[in-house]
């Protein structure tokens, strides 16, 4: 220790050695002049080590930011493409099934199913101009050249007997001819082929025709106040899908309107449904019946407007021929 201690005596200023003269050369160098100009220089390097582009927290700042932004999706990612891809194929396979499902129930059921009655196919067969091709026939439906197109009007007990008579001498047979030339005068010039036919004629073997109508007319006799309008009835057919209440629903709506009878549907008879002509004609072929009133409480209509009477049963065959409006009361 004596050696090191004259070691420091030696020194010609023991301060500015050792501890002390670090110390002494910081201070110097803090207090010594600078220019403006060094100070500027320092300042700026001492911020390019601190607060600038340097500063190690601003580069985490920025890094950090970037990170954030890659959150985000852009719209040609691969997760982007994957969930459009899952999306399309759910709908693909929700679409194909139900093609399969509407193949298969239009394969399972029969046509016969859907109701469709002559009317229908009749005005399929209608041409542009507004007339009736009795060669246009729905393939499947009607055999070909099967005549739609015509009428077939039985007058009713003509060729048989007198029908029905009054005690004034009133006959059926004479009511139902008169309006039965009428009818066929009108649907003649509506465009359509008429035939009059008698009560059994032997036409009526296997008739062909787009309708066949009976025209009668109810008894004479008096029953209550309530015995007096029409009444209708159709007779069924073997065509798939044809119905009678086309027919029916036509003729009495037309028929009400334009004589202004009612329609007495609750008295039609058996004799009415099970008509003989309806089991002789062609099973293609409609077919139904009329009473056109009752001989004593309608006798007044029934005698003296004859033509009414008609244009009531042409505008209801026509309205069934053609597949034209019904309202429904």
């Amino acid at each position: 220790m004596s050696k090191q201690m004259h070691q420091l005596d030696d020194q010609e200023d023991p301060g500015r050695a050792g501890f002390w003269n670090r110390r002494q050369a910081e201070e110097e160098q803090n207090t010594s002049p600078l220019t403006s100009q060094a100070r500027h220089s320092a300042f700026s390097e001492q911020g390019e080590q601190g607060m600038g582009k340097r500063n190690p927290f601003e580069n985490w700042r920025i890094k950090n930011e970037a990170d954030k932004q890659e959150l985000l999706l852009p719209p040609n990612s691969a997760k982007v493409n994957n969930a459009f891809g899952l999306i399309w194929q759910v709908l693909s396979t929700v679409i194909l099934a139900g093609l399969i499902t509407a193949t298969l129930l239009s394969l399972w059921m029969p046509g016969n199913l859907i109701p469709r009655n002559l009317g229908q196919k009749v005005a399929d067969a209608v041409t542009e101009d507004g007339g009736v091709n009795p060669t246009q026939v729905v393939e499947g439906v009607l055999p070909a050249n099967f005549p739609v197109n015509k009428i077939g009007i039985i007058v009713g007990h003509r060729g048989s007997d007198s029908g029905a008579v009054c005690a004034n001498g009133l006959t059926e047979l004479e009511i139902n001819s008169n309006v039965a030339t009428y009818v066929q005068q009108n649907l003649i010039k509506a465009g359509f082929e008429v035939e009059l036919l008698d009560e059994f004629d032997s036409r009526l073997s296997n008739y062909k025709a787009g309708l066949l109508l009976s025209i009668h007319t109810d008894s004479c006799e008096y029953f209550n106040d309530s015995a007096t309008g029409f009444k209708v009835a159709a007779a069924l057919s073997t065509i798939p899908g044809q119905t009678s209440t086309r027919l029916v629903d036509c003729i009495s709506d037309r028929y009400a309107n334009i004589t202004g009878l009612r329609y007495h549907y609750q008295s039609v008879t058996t004799e009415m449904t099970t008509y003989h002509a309806f089991a002789e004609i062609d099973p293609n072929t409609a077919a139904g019946i009329i009473e056109l009133g009752f001989m004593n409480l309608d006798q007044d209509i029934l005698t003296t407007k004859p033509e009414l009477l008609a244009e009531g049963v042409a505008q209801g065959i026509s309205c069934y021929m053609n597949n034209e409006e019904v309202k429904q009361p």
